[in-house]
C-alpha cells in the first residue's frame, strides 16, 4: 500500500526535503509509525533496531504537524546519550522545510546557560537526555505543559543506564493528553511496566526489515588468546585495504588501554567513552569523521546514536552480552548498500558464546558468523606493499603522473622545482635503482619489516567435545581420557627414537586434540601424523614425537614468551 513516501498523504514541502536526502521508499519501520502518527490520536510502540530509520519515522510527523510557534515546546524526545540527541536534532532539522519547527537540543556536558537562551527565544521540540532535562525543570526554565508529543527513544538503554525513574519522573510532569511514540531495540519487563501503568494496554509492534534493509555486514570471527589479541587486531587492521572502523570494549578503562597501544604502534587510534567531557568527545568524533584518526575504540553507552559513514569494519574487542548489543554493533557499518565487515576476537573458551550469537544471526540476518584465520604475515607484508604501491603512484600530481606514463620527461616539469633538484641528485649519487629503495626504506622500512609482527597461538573453530561434567565444570571422563590418548593411532610402548613432551597448554585454556597437534606441527616443523599419543589434561597436555622434532619444539618454546612451555617429559609422565 505505501509504495513512496507521497502514499502517505505528505505535504509537498515535506516530499521535497525527502527527495533532496535522498529517500526514495520508506523503510519498514517508516511503513509501521508513519501511518498511526500522521493520525490524529493514539500511541505507537515499536520494537526496532538501531538503523532502520527509526529518526525519520518520528521526525517526519513532527515537522509535517508542528508549521506554527506556541509559547511553549509542543514535543519533547528523550534519548540516553548526548551523541544521539545530537544526532536526531541533525536529522530531523534536515527535514524542516521553513522557520518551523525549531529544535533544540538539551544534554549534559554543554553550556547551560546556551542552552537556557535557545529555550527563551522559543522552540517546538526539545530534544534531550533525562538528567539536563530535569535540571532546567527544576530551575522553572523548561515548561511541559504544552508537550503534544512525547517521544522516548532506545528506552532499554534507559533502561540499562539506570534513567527509567528520571523518564517517568519527566513523563509525570507532562499532560495526560499526549501521545506517546516508544521505540526500543527489546522489550524487557521495566519498559512494559512503565507502558502498561501510563499508556494502559496497547499493542506492541515489531519492525521486521526485509532482506535488502539488514545490514550488509560479512560476520566473522577468531580465536585467540587473551594476549594475542592486539596482535591479531594488528593483522586485521593492515591487511585491509584501508580500515576505517569501530572497535568495541567492554569498559571505559579497556577502550583507554586498548587506543593507547594502538597509538604507541603507530596506528592512527582515539578512545571515546562516557567520562570523557563533551568538547574533548566532540573533537574526538570530529578528526574521526574527518579521517585524522581512522581507528576508534569505543563503550557500547558512547557508540549510541553516532552515525558515522562509510565505516569499512566493526571489531568486538569484547564480546557483547546479548543478541541485541551485537546486532547494534555491527549495524554501524554495511549501510546505503555498502558491504562491511565485523570481526569478533573470541577467546578459547568464548567459542559456546560465539556459537549462540552465530544462530541468533543465522535466524535474525540470515548468516551465521564465520570463522576465520587470524591473516599470515605473508599476506598482510603484500597487502602493505600494495598500500605503499598505491600511495607512491598517487604522490606526483595528476598531470604529472600521466606524462611520466607516457614518457614526457617535459612533462615532469610540473612537479616542483627542488623536489625535481633533489631527485636528481639523489640518482646521481647512488643510481636509480638505490636512490628509489633508500627514499622507500626512509619512509616505509618499519611497515615493510614482517619482524614487527608476533607469533599468535591460533585455535580451531570447534570447541573441545564434553564428554562428561562434574560440579558444572567440563571435563572428559576417566575412560574417554584414555581413549582420547590412544585415538591417534599410535602404540605407546614403542618409543624408540621417539621423546615424549610436555606442553603448558590443556583443556581449561580451551584447547583441544586439533589445536595441540597444529601447535607441535609449527613448533616441530613435521606433519600432523607424525604428532602421537596425544594426552588432554586441565592445565597441560603430553604428546609423542620424533626425537629430532622434540628438540625442536622444544626449542621454539623458549623463543618468545607468548609461546606455550615445552619441554621434555619426565620419566613418570610417559604414556
Amino acid at each position: 500500500m505505501y509504495t513512496d513516501f507521497a502514499s502517505f498523504g505528505l505535504s509537498e514541502a515535506v516530499l521535497g526535503a525527502l527527495s533532496r536526502k535522498g529517500f526514495s521508499s520508506p523503510s519498514s519501520i517508516q511503513i509501521i509509525a508513519l501511518p498511526r502518527l500522521l493520525a490524529e490520536t493514539g500511541h505507537l510502540i515499536v520494537k526496532a533496531r538501531t538503523g532502520t530509520g527509526k529518526t525519520a519515522a518520528f521526525g517526519i510527523p513532527l515537522v509535517e504537524q508542528l508549521t506554527q510557534s506556541g509559547h511553549a515546546p509542543r514535543a519533547l524526545i528523550l534519548t540516553p546519550t548526548r551523541e544521539l540527541a545530537l544526532q536526531i536534532t541533525k536529522e530531523i532539522a534536515s527535514l524542516t522545510t521553513g522557520r518551523f519547527p525549531r529544535i533544540t537540543p538539551v544534554y549534559g556536558g554543554a553550556s547551560i546557560r546556551n542552552q537556557i537562551l535557545d529555550l527563551k527565544r522559543g522552540t517546538e521540540i526539545v530534544v534531550g537526555t533525562p538528567g539536563r532535562l530535569l535540571d532546567l525543570m527544576e530551575r522553572k526554565i523548561l515548561d511541559l505543559s504544552a508537550i503534544d508529543w512525547f517521544i522516548l527513544d532506545e528506552a532499554d538503554e534507559m533502561l540499562d543506564m539506570g534513567f527509567f525513574e528520571d523518564v517517568e519522573t519527566i513523563l509525570k510532569a507532562v499532560k495526560a493528553e499526549r501521545r506517546v511514540a516508544l521505540f526500543s531495540a527489546t522489550m524487557p519487563e521495566g519498559i512494559l511496566k512503565v507502558v502498561r501503568e501510563y499508556i494502559g494496554e496497547v499493542e506492541i509492534l515489531e519492525d521486521t526489515a526485509p532482506e535488502d534493509e539488514k545490514p550488509g555486514v560479512d560476520q566473522f570471527y577468531l580465536v585467540v588468546k587473551k594476549e594475542d589479541r592486539l596482535e591479531a587486531l594488528r593483522r586485521l587492521i593492515d591487511e585491509a585495504e584501508a580500515f576505517y572502523g569501530l572497535i568495541f570494549c567492554a569498559t571505559k578503562a579497556g577502550a583507554d588501554e586498548l587506543s593507547r597501544r594502538l597509538l604507541e604502534g603507530g596506528y592512527a587510534a582515539e578512545a571515546i567513552h562516557g567520562d570523557l567531557s563533551q568538547e574533548a568527545r566532540e573533537r574526538t568524533l570530529r578528526r574521526f569523521r574527518a579521517r585524522l584518526t581512522t581507528i576508534l575504540a569505543a563503550t557500547d553507552v558512547a557508540a549510541r546514536g553516532l552515525d558515522i559513514e562509510r565505516l569499512t569494519h566493526v571489531v568486538n574487542w569484547d564480546l557483547p552480552h546479548d543478541r541485541e548489543t551485537y546486532i547494534h554493533r555491527i549495524g554501524r557499518t554495511g549501510r546505503a548498500g555498502r558491504r562491511g565487515k565485523a570481526v569478533s576476537l573470541a577467546l578459547p573458551a568464548e567459542r559456546g558464546k560465539i556459537s549462540q550469537l552465530s544462530r541468533s544471526m543465522e535466524r535474525a540476518l540470515g548468516s551465521k558468523i564465520q570463522w576465520m584465520k587470524v591473516p599470515q604475515i605473508k599476506a598482510v607484508m603484500k597487502a602493505v606493499k600494495n598500500r605503499i604501491l598505491l600511495k607512491v603512484s598517487e604522490a606526483l600530481p595528476p598531470a604529472a603522473a600521466e606524462a611520466a606514463e607516457d614518457g614526457d620527461r617535459a612533462g615532469l616539469d610540473l612537479v616542483p622545482p627542488m623536489l625535481t633538484q633533489i631527485s636528481r641528485e639523489l640518482i646521481d649519487k647512488l643510481g636509480g635503482q638505490q636512490a628509489v629503495e633508500a627514499l622507500i626504506i626512509l619512509m616505509y622500512g618499519d611497515m615493510l619489516d614482517p619482524s614487527r609482527y608476533g607469533q599468535v597461538m591460533e585455535f580451531q573453530e570447534n570447541p573441545p567435545r564434553e564428554e562428561g561434567r562434574l560440579g558444572g565444570k567440563r571435563m572428559l571422563l576417566r575412560s574417554d581420557r584414555r581413549k582420547e590418548v590412544r585415538k591417534r593411532g599410535f602404540d605407546s610402548t614403542q618409543t624408540s627414537g621417539f621423546s615424549r613432551v610436555y606442553v603448558g597448554l590443556g583443556r581449561r585454556h580451551g584447547a583441544s586434540v586439533k589445536d595441540l597437534v597444529n601447535l607441535l606441527t609449527r613448533a616441530a616443523g613435521v606433519p600432523g601424523r607424525l604428532v602421537n599419543a596425544v594426552e588432554m589434561r586441565d592445565y597441560c597436555a603430553f604428546a609423542t614425537l620424533p626425537e629430532d622434532a622434540a628438540n625442536r619444539a622444544c626449542v621454539f618454546s623458549r623463543k618468545g614468551p607468548e609461546n606455550p612451555v615445552i619441554r621434555p617429559a619426565r620419566p613418570s609422565q610417559l604414556v
